[in-house]
């Protein structure tokens, strides 16, 4: 029997509410109507753009409290697989403000603190469910009580099985993983500067700083260039993906649904190219959205004709 594909882990989970409004004024009143209320976190936002994409998705991390209730009802309403581990603490809500003049201000909560003994589960659920798929999907920050070395135990068990990981975080979480070689990262160029410890002044010391991570054993960098699209060094060849022209009524959770494009392009077995493309689509179709992590399957065809990936050799292989 063919595995499912893809495995999401986002172990700190949030619901995100946006309010939008005419101003916000502090010490006052303020009404609106209408707030928009989704099942947040990076690795949540991935799982609904592949759920969107038909691709068989099982997703964990740590859900507790009314607040996991809701994200669970909303994990069965997708059709995704619920398989997270339940625990003793309330999973957070996150709060934002946008007004007239599209100012975003946002109140996030750190998180409930995760017990050893919930880490412990979560190991024992992991070690029986990574072995079932081809992809780890693995987003987000990392949740009060919990060290980057469980990113980096998940990554080892991955990879001892043969399944491909995305590792989308950033700071210590990203840093410290990055000799486990997961099969993608997709650091900001801040955070590829941060990494490094040094500044990438132009495009080509992007590329040298990008070439010089990928010698850790990480087959696919990517750096966004904001709206103008990404770089990706894959196998010694830089590609260089010109995204489509929208007019973004939201970018929040972009990065998230390339990521979900990604997977589903190696879910499907299509070359780094026609996934880079997909990725890219998915990326600009969720700003065509205001929901966070969402895609409009009617866009995607129009966007992928859009994109073009311009290629070149580094001279390293």
């Amino acid at each position: 029997m063919e595995k499912p594909s893809i495995l999401t882990v986002t172990l700190n989970p949030a619901i995100d509410t946006a309010y939008r409004l005419e101003y916000l004024k502090t010490g006052s009143t303020t009404r609106t109507k209408k707030p928009l209320k989704t099942v947040g976190g990076k690795g949540l936002n991935v799982t609904r753009v592949l759920s969107i994409l038909g691709e068989s998705v099982t997703a964990t991390g740590f859900l507790g409290g009314s607040n996991g209730t809701y994200i669970r009802n909303e994990l069965a309403r997708l059709g995704v697989r619920d398989e997270f581990v339940q625990i003793l603490g309330e999973t957070r809500q996150c709060l934002a403000f946008i007004d007239s003049r599209n100012n975003h201000t946002e109140i996030l909560e750190e998180g409930p603190s995760i017990s050893s003994e919930e880490q412990e589960e979560i190991r024992k659920l992991l070690r029986v469910l990574i072995p079932e798929v081809n992809i780890l999907v693995v987003s987000g920050s990392l949740p009060l009580g919990v060290s980057s070395n469980l990113y980096q135990w998940m990554i080892r068990e991955a990879k001892n099985h043969g399944v491909k990981v995305l590792l989308d975080t950033s700071g210590e979480a990203l840093a410290e993983s990055l000799l486990l070689g997961p099969y993608l990262i997709k650091p900001n160029r801040e955070e590829l500067e941060e990494i490094l410890g040094c500044s990438c002044q132009g495009e080509e010391e992007i590329w040298k700083a990008m070439e010089k991570i990928a010698e850790k054993g990480i087959e696919v960098v990517i750096v966004s260039d904001g709206d103008k699209g990404s770089l990706v060094y894959y196998k010694g060849e830089r590609l260089k993906v010109v995204s489509a022209e929208i007019r973004a009524v939201s970018a929040v959770g972009s990065g998230d649904s390339f990521i979900a494009g990604f997977a589903a392009g190696l879910s499907k077995g299509y070359s780094i190219k026609d996934t880079l493309v997909l990725a890219s689509a998915c990326g600009s179709a969720n700003a065509l959205e205001e929901t966070t992590g969402y895609i409009n399957l009617q866009n995607l065809d129009y966007l992928i004709k859009q994109i073009s990936i311009e290629s070149s050799w580094s001279g390293r292989s």
